[in-house]
C-alpha cells in the first residue's frame, strides 16, 4: 500500500528540467576511503532500513501521486564504487560536474551514493558523492540523514540552522497578530525617523548652491524612479533596522519588484552542462574573530567574501554597472535536532537575500550586509514566502513552473550557508575530512554557492552553468582570497564608510 506524496514534495518532484535538475548534490572528503563492503552495509542499516522512502518510487494512480515500494530494489543499484580513469582532484571535479546533469531513472528510487577515487587511490583518498532528488527531502534534512550514517560522536549534531519556531509567536496566525500588535509602535518609529530624514534632506537641498550638486540630487531622484527597488530601499531605509513593518514592506517589495540578475557576463538561458569546484578547510576561528571585531555575524563575513569575489569576477570581465544581486536562500522551518522523521520531506522556505556589489571597504561592506540581514530577520518575508510556496505546491504543474520562473528570474542563484558538525566525524571508521552540499537552481539561474562549516573549518562550493560561468574554480578561489583578506583586515576599518 502506497503513501500519497505531500504537495510540498510533489512540487519539487515534478520540477525537473534538462537544464536544471531538482537534485541535491553533496560531497564528503576522505584522506582514506571507508571499506566499500562495510560502507554499503552501513548505508543499508542506517539509511535504507530507517527511511522507507529510500526504497520507494513515485507512481501516479488515477491522478494521485504515491510513494510505493520498488519491487526490484537492490542496494547495489544505489551504492557504488567509482574508480576514475585519471587521478587527482581535476578528475573528481569533472566527474561530479558531469553527474550534475544526469537525470535519475524514475523506475527506481531517486538517490545514489558513490565512493569516488582515481585509479591509484583505491583504499586511499577520495570522496563520497551523493545525489538525492529534491522530492525526497530538503537539503537540511538530507544533510542530517547523511550525518546520521556517520559513527556516533558528541557534537555531531550541528547547531540549529532553521527559524526558531519554539517561541511565543510560532504559529502563522499568532505571527500575523504579532506583526499587527507592533505595527503602531513601528509606524510611529518610522514617522519619527522619516521626519528627521526629511528635515536633514531639506537643509541639505536649501544649502546647495552648486549647480553640479543640485544636478546630482535630481539625477539621484530620477534613478530612484527608474529603479523601484532602490526607491523602496530609500523609503524604508530611514526606519530603524528592527522595525518589522518597514522591513516587511522592504523585503516583500524586493521579492515582487527586483529587476533581476541580468549582467553581460552571464546573460541568456542556462544549458544542460554544469561545472563545479570547491575549496576545503578554511579555518573558522579567524572568521569568527573577524565577525566579533566588526560586531557582526559569521554569516555576514562569509557573504561579504562572496560579494567581494563576485565584484572582482565582474570587474575582470569589464562589468561595473551591477551594484546589487539577489539570491534565493533556503531557510529550514524546523531546526536540526536529534530526530528526523522517517518520511524526510521538504520543510523549508526560500527567502530573497539582497547582496551589494562594488563595496571594496571590508568594514563598510560587512556593516551593510549586517543591516540587510538584520532587516530580513525582522520582517515577515519568510512567512510570505512560505505562503507563496504553499500556493505553488497546490497549483497545477504548469502554473507552478511559471511562478517558480518568475521568482527565479529575479535572482542570480541559490546561496546556502550551513553550520555543520562542530567535531570531526568518521564513517565506517574512516575520518571525514570535509563536507559540502549544493541545492538545485531553477529557471535560468547560473550559479549556486554553498558555505558549509565543519569541524572548525569552512568549505566553499561553487556550481555554475558551464556556458555562463565556465570557471567556477576561479570564483571559489576568489572567495577564499577574500576570506583571508577579511580575516587579516585591521579592526579599525570595521565601521568605516
Amino acid at each position: 500500500m502506497g503513501t500519497q506524496i505531500a504537495a510540498e514534495d510533489l512540487t519539487w518532484l515534478l520540477m525537473d528540467r534538462p537544464n536544471n535538475l531538482m537534485q541535491v548534490n553533496g560531497l564528503m572528503g576522505f584522506d582514506e576511503l571507508p571499506d566499500f563492503e562495510t560502507f554499503r552495509d552501513l548505508i543499508m542499516e542506517r539509511m535504507v532500513g530507517k527511511y522507507r522512502i529510500l526504497s520507494q518510487v513515485a507512481v501516479e494512480r488515477d491522478g494521485v501521486w504515491m510513494w510505493e515500494d520498488d519491487p526490484d530494489f537492490t542496494i547495489d543499484r544505489h551504492v557504488r564504487r567509482v574508480v576514475l580513469d585519471d587521478a587527482g582532484i581535476e578528475a573528481v571535479n569533472a566527474y561530479v560536474s558531469d553527474q550534475f546533469s544526469v537525470p535519475f531513472d524514475r523506475s527506481h528510487p531517486l538517490w545514489e551514493l558513490n565512493l569516488v577515487s582515481g585509479p591509484d587511490d583505491d583504499g586511499k583518498g577520495g570522496y563520497l558523492y551523493s545525489r538525492f532528488h529534491h522530492g525526497i527531502g530538503d537539503g537540511i534534512r538530507l544533510v542530517q540523514m547523511l550525518i546520521g550514517t556517520c559513527d556516533p560522536a558528541d557534537g555531531a549534531t550541528p547547531t540549529a540552522v532553521g527559524r526558531n519556531t519554539a517561541g511565543e509567536h510560532h504559529h502563522p496566525l499568532e505571527r500575523v497578530l504579532h506583526v499587527v500588535e507592533h505595527a503602531v509602535t513601528d509606524t510611529l518609529d518610522y514617522v519619527g525617523h522619516a521626519g528627521q530624514a526629511a528635515a536633514a534632506a531639506g537643509r541639505s537641498l536649501v544649502s546647495t548652491t552648486n549647480p553640479l550638486d543640485l544636478a546630482h540630487h535630481v539625477g539621484h531622484a530620477l534613478d530612484l524612479v527608474r529603479h523601484p527597488v532602490k526607491l523602496i530601499d530609500a523609503l524604508t531605509g530611514i526606519a530603524s533596522v528592527d522595525n518589522e513593518v518597514a522591513n516587511s514592506w522592504r523585503e516583500i517589495g524586493r521579492m515582487l519588484l527586483s529587476d533581476g540578475h541580468d549582467a553581460e557576463a552571464w546573460s541568456g538561458h542556462t544549458g544542460v552542462d554544469k561545472s563545479v569546484a570547491w575549496i576545503e578547510g578554511f579555518p573558522l576561528d579567524g572568521i569568527r574573530a573577524a565577525a566579533k571585531a566588526r560586531d557582526a555575524t559569521i554569516n555576514d563575513v562569509l557573504i561579504a567574501a562572496v560579494s567581494l569575489a563576485l565584484t572582482d569576477y565582474l570587474d575582470e570581465r569589464g562589468v561595473s554597472d551591477v551594484s546589487d544581486l539577489s539570491w534565493m536562500m533556503p531557510v529550514s522551518l524546523q531546526p536540526i535536532d536529534g530526530g528526523l522523521p522517517a518520511e524526510l520531506g521538504n520543510h523549508f522556505v526560500v527567502v530573497m537575500l539582497s547582496m551589494p556589489l562594488g563595496i571594496r571597504d571590508p568594514g563598510a561592506l560587512v556593516d551593510e550586509l549586517h543591516q540587510r540581514t538584520t532587516r530580513l530577520k525582522h520582517s515577515v518575508e519568510p512567512l510570505v514566502a512560505f505562503g507563496f510556496q504553499r500556493v505553488v505546491a497546490e497549483s497545477p504543474s504548469a502554473v507552478a513552473r511559471r511562478v517558480t520562473d518568475y521568482f527565479a528570474g529575479k535572482t542570480i542563484g541559490v546561496l546556502s550557508n550551513v553550520p555543520g558538525p562542530r567535531v570531526g566525524l568518521t564513517m565506517a571508521g574512516a575520518p571525514v575530512r570535509s563536507i559540502l552540499g549544493w541545492v538545485p537552481t531553477s529557471g535560468d539561474q547560473p550559479l549556486g554557492v554553498c558555505l558549509f562549516s565543519y569541524d572548525g573549518t569552512v568549505n566553499v562550493g561553487v556550481a555554475t552553468d558551464s556556458r555562463m560561468i565556465p570557471d567556477p574554480l576561479h570564483l571559489a578561489e576568489l572567495v577564499e582570497r577574500h576570506l583571508g583578506a577579511l580575516v587579516d583586515a585591521p579592526e579599525d576599518s570595521a565601521h568605516s564608510s
